[in-house]
């Protein structure tokens, strides 16, 4: 049996599964681990993550959170649109048929199920409107991603919320 010191943690990890154990003396893990170390036992410090390698994670993190916001669809004069990948390509072709055709107009799939029937101002409107939620998305992770890598130790990195600020 062996065990690890988890860095910033009073957690041990049993190495053979991977368990993690509180410093609780009620805990039975706990009390084989303290006579594990009583018999002469070390355990092994966890090296701790590099700054570089806290960064990674986090931006890894902020991409996912970023494509959350930007494909959890937006509001454009009272409709509720989709946003994702789909219907960004979908809003083009339709965008470029009403260039084609100033009378083309198409019933638009929303977000909440219910149809609209959009005419060419009406979608080129649209289409900018996600876009622009797109694009914001992209700004804010820009923003974060900024402050990411300015972080100057692992307590300035973990402070940065990539949660909130995001267009809606």
């Amino acid at each position: 049996m062996s065990y690890s010191l988890l860095a910033g943690s009073d957690c041990i990890r049993r190495d053979a599964d991977g368990a993690l154990i509180p410093a609780d003396p009620g805990n039975r893990d706990y009390r084989d681990y303290l006579a594990w170390v009583a018999a002469g036992n070390a355990p092994t410090p966890v090296p701790t993550a590099t700054l570089a390698a806290l960064k990674a994670a986090k931006r890894a993190a902020l991409a996912e959170r970023r494509w959350r916001a930007e494909t959890a669809g937006t509001i454009v004069n009272g409709m509720s649109m989709p946003s994702d990948e789909k219907t960004q390509g979908k809003l083009t072709a339709a965008v470029v048929a009403s260039v084609l055709d100033d009378a083309y107009a198409v019933n638009w799939k929303l977000a909440d199920g219910s149809f609209a029937l959009l005419d060419h101002a009406a979608l080129i409107a649209v289409a900018q409107a996600v876009r622009a939620h797109v694009q914001s998305c992209f700004d804010r992770e820009a923003q974060l991603a900024a402050e990411i890598d300015a972080a100057a130790d692992a307590m300035a990195l973990a402070a940065i919320d990539i949660e909130s600020g995001w267009p809606g």
